[in-house]
């Protein structure tokens, strides 16, 4: 409905400005012919008036109140063309000298100024002397309408019609639909005769006004269909971000709803699954935690129960089995540590400080502090601490992926594990590799998963909970990077990667 609104509005502008621009050519012409005759003989002023039917004056520029674009008009030659008494009547004001203007005002434009035109045409072509079609090229760039000349034979008249041309009548032929019109006078002593015209009658719904009409209305739509996609847009760029929140860990993500449309509908889901995410992670954290409390106690008492009677019993053998025993509630005490870190990384995302450390320095702290078995040796061969560039980091963790991989390789190594470090200026990359059994290709993907256990190399004589690497992915994760296996080239074993950015970026 607006743009309809719009499209007529713009038509009736349109229109407004074809409008003039049509009355203009239909009356310049005349007006050329009644300047030029003016200014050659001024006392005719009345007998033009005669013929015209119509109000004659010459007026000076100070007795006319015109602005600046009708006196650029006039010394440009054009008419100016505007109605008086609400329409009643129209004035003509056209340039007759440098500091007079001529002036009519007409009631009609009828047969009557047709006529009268065409005689003043004829009246100054047989005063100039000239060949008809030299005038009327000459003269044409001050009508708005085509001038020509015709045999009478080919007007196609009536003998009634040829009669009047005969007599020197100015023959006016209007067409049956009335939107074509032409003046006809004929040559005296010659067979010949002067067209003005035709002159096409106003159609306010020419292929130009539609062409305009239908531009501006493809225009509006598509400002409309812009906004109304750019809106959508702009609220799903919202919902985007809180969904990328909400993936790093950041649980109070929610959208703004405003509305009942489509987005607003998703939006409203959104916000209800993240509340029920963060309802189940929060309970599921409270488990944890009471698990974890529940699980320390008794093991506590359980390790001290074991101390006492290790103190009060002398027999070897019950030693031996106290001690397998103890090593167990060890074993118990770690698993609980990790179930305890991997949720922390799993469900929600950790607080996370991130510092700028010295990469290598972390790993060669923890290639130091690493305690392999007896017949593996643990080497770092990784750029210098002293050299290397920092990075942004949550060191805390990043020691712990570190310790992760390096202690599992020094578990499944035959003698070797060779730890590297490289910070480049966009990423950090830290590689341990081993001259173990390595891992099979089709079994990658599994490596990271918590509690996998591979059945080549995850057994209970080599230790490990399945949950070590997944930690050490979670905290790349979290790093904005991954970890990745592969086999050592230079080993023969499993080769563990570790890459993230050198700045975090949320």
């Amino acid at each position: 409905m607006v743009v309809a609104l719009v499209c007529l509005t713009a038509l009736q502008l349109v229109n407004l400005v074809r409008s003039a621009q049509f009355n203009e050519n239909v009356v310049s012409g005349s007006l050329y012919l009644l300047a030029e005759r003016l200014q050659q003989d001024p006392s005719q002023l009345n007998e033009m008036a005669t013929r015209f039917d119509a109000r004659l004056a010459i007026l000076s520029f100070d007795e006319v109140k015109l602005d600046d674009y009708q006196k650029n008009r006039l010394v440009k030659n054009r008419p100016l063309v505007t109605s008086t008494n609400f329409g009643g009547s129209v004035l003509l004001r056209t340039l007759l000298s440098e500091s007079t203007l001529l002036e009519v005002e007409m009631n009609s434009v009828a047969e009557q100024q047709a006529q009268a035109t065409a005689y003043l045409l004829l009246e100054d072509w047989l005063r100039s002397g000239k060949p008809i079609e030299q005038f009327l090229a000459e003269v044409q760039p001050h009508f708005g309408y085509p001038l020509s000349v015709a045999p009478v034979q080919q007007l196609e008249l009536s003998d009634y019609d040829s009669a009047r041309l005969q007599y020197g009548d100015v023959l006016v032929r209007i067409k049956l639909d009335d939107k074509e019109a032409e003046s006809i006078i004929k040559i005296p002593g010659t067979d010949q005769a002067i067209i003005l015209g035709p002159i096409r009658a106003f159609n306010p719904y020419s292929w130009q006004a539609v062409l305009v009409i239908l531009v501006i209305a493809i225009m509006l739509i598509g400002l409309g269909v812009y906004w109304v996609v750019n809106s959508f847009e702009l609220r799903l760029r919202k919902l985007e971000r809180a969904t990328s929140r909400l993936a790093q860990g950041h649980l109070s993500a929610r959208v703004s709803i405003d509305g009942q449309d489509a987005v607003s509908r998703l939006g409203e889901a959104f916000n209800k699954m993240a509340e029920h995410i963060q309802r189940l992670i929060s309970i599921q954290r409270e488990m944890v935690r009471a698990v974890s409390h529940e699980l320390r106690t008794p093991v506590a008492r359980l390790r001290f129960g074991l101390q006492i009677i290790e103190d009060s019993v002398e027999d070897d053998y019950t030693q031996k089995q106290i001690k397998g025993m103890d090593a167990d509630i060890e074993e118990l005490d770690e698993l609980i540590d990790e179930i305890l870190t991997y949720a922390r990384l799993e469900e929600g995302g950790p607080l996370l400080d991130f510092q700028r450390i010295n990469i290598a320095a972390i790993v060669e702290q923890v290639v130091d502090e690493a305690r392999p078995p007896e017949n593996v040796e643990v080497v770092y061969a990784g750029e210098s601490s002293e050299h290397s560039l920092f990075a942004e980091v949550e060191p805390r963790y990043i020691h712990r992926a570190i310790q992760n991989l390096v202690g599992n390789a020094g578990r499944y190594a035959n003698s070797k594990v060779r730890v590297t470090c490289s910070v480049g200026s966009d990423s950090c990359r830290v590689d341990i590799e081993d001259d173990g059994p390595g891992i099979p290709k089709e079994q990658w993907d599994k490596v990271f998963t918590a509690f996998a256990r591979l059945d080549d190399s995850r057994t209970r004589s080599s230790g490990g909970y399945g949950l070590g690497l997944s930690i050490v992915r979670r905290i790349a994760y979290w790093h904005g990077g991954q970890a990745l296996v592969s086999n050592s080239e230079l080993l023969g074993g499993a080769r563990f990667s570790l890459i993230w950015p050198r700045r975090y970026n949320p």
